[in-house]
């Protein structure tokens, strides 16, 4: 298998959930990949628009060239064309040095425009024409740079409403809208809240160190009936709350049942002590901070020992910035 192949096939991967929608959306997807079409990708907030996306380069033929990504609800007035285009030294107050912008860094790659939709009438122009020309001209400087560059947008607003409206240029839209891809909202996707709780928890027994806990069969049936209007990263960040509650909860039991209202059900939990490498955790007569610095000391000495005393190490698979880990060490009197 070629490295490209490797590539298409972890990218298609990501897209979890096998429902009649997400089956039409990866097939619309492979479609659209390897064209240099500008795609719009349409979808509720959470359903996961970014992820479709960086799906589409990684399909493409540009997988390995840059990805950049831009917030365009994050951009006012003063910095757009600085961070689109970039900037000359002395172009503003502030600008200490050249600085290229972001369709020059995404060069031979893929510029990800989120939230395209809030983009202000007056900005609107400055992007059609970069669009257009696929050229760009940095703040204070009369060069005009070519730049090679495919576009995918993405918002949560109808932007056909939102052009009839008046809000959003017409030319622009249409620009943005050659190829369409529509991600379905959760409530939509029959069978996939399952999978993708599954695939969370999997996720997160690994950040937690809870390693044997699932899904309890009315967890399952409440998942599913639920409306989920924050869709999956409303699903993801449920699942999350759910095992850090399972994981201080660990009790002497053949199995635990977690109290009404939560998720899970699991059998001891074990975390390796500092010496005998295998002590089970119990969390009774402890406040809430007492219990979570426990586990938490109790889960960064056993990644410790792991990684041999790396600290990088051990901050890298929990998923924790070295200045950060540092300081919980020092807060957790872990040498």
């Amino acid at each position: 298998m070629t490295l490209e192949q490797v590539g298409r096939v972890a990218a298609e991967t990501r897209l979890i959930g096998e429902s009649v929608a997400m089956q039409t959306l990866r097939q619309d997807l492979a479609l659209v990949a390897d064209s240099e079409l500008t795609v719009l990708v349409a979808g509720e907030t959470g359903t996961g628009k970014e992820l479709v996306a960086q799906s589409v380069h990684e399909q493409s033929c540009r997988a390995s060239a840059p990805f950049v990504r831009v917030n365009c609800a994050a951009l006012s007035e003063g910095v757009l064309e600085s961070e689109l285009f970039g900037h000359e030294r002395g172009a503003f107050t502030g600008a200490s040095q050249r600085r290229e912008g972001l369709f020059q860094r995404a060069h031979g790659g893929t510029l990800f425009l989120d939230e395209v939709g809030e983009l202000t009438l007056s900005a609107q122009p400055k992007l059609l024409r970069a669009l257009q020309c696929g050229e760009v001209q940095r703040v204070g400087s009369d060069a005009v740079h070519t730049v090679n560059v495919r576009v995918i947008a993405a918002t949560n607003r109808d932007l056909e409403q939102e052009v009839a409206a008046g809000r959003f240029r017409e030319d622009l839209y249409h620009r943005l809208s050659v190829y369409p891809l529509v991600v379905p909202p959760l409530r939509a996707r029959d069978g996939d809240v399952i999978r993708l709780a599954e695939h969370f928890l999997r996720r997160q027994r690994c950040r937690c160190g809870v390693r044997d806990l699932r899904l309890a069969d009315c967890a399952r049936r409440a998942l599913e009936a639920a409306s989920w209007p924050g869709n999956v990263r409303e699903l993801e960040h449920v699942i999350a709350r759910g095992v850090l509650r399972a994981s201080l909860r660990c009790q002497r039991r053949d199995g635990l049942e977690i109290l009404a209202g939560d998720l899970f059900v699991a059998p001891p939990c074990r975390v390796d002590g500092p010496e005998d490498g295998g002590a089970e955790l119990s969390f009774a007569g402890l406040s809430l901070r007492e219990a979570t610095d426990s586990f938490q000391a109790g889960l960064i000495r056993q990644t410790l020992r792991r990684h041999k005393g790396v600290r990088a190490a051990a901050a890298r698979e929990l998923g924790v910035d070295r200045g950060n880990f540092t300081r919980l060490l020092q807060r957790l009197q872990i040498s």
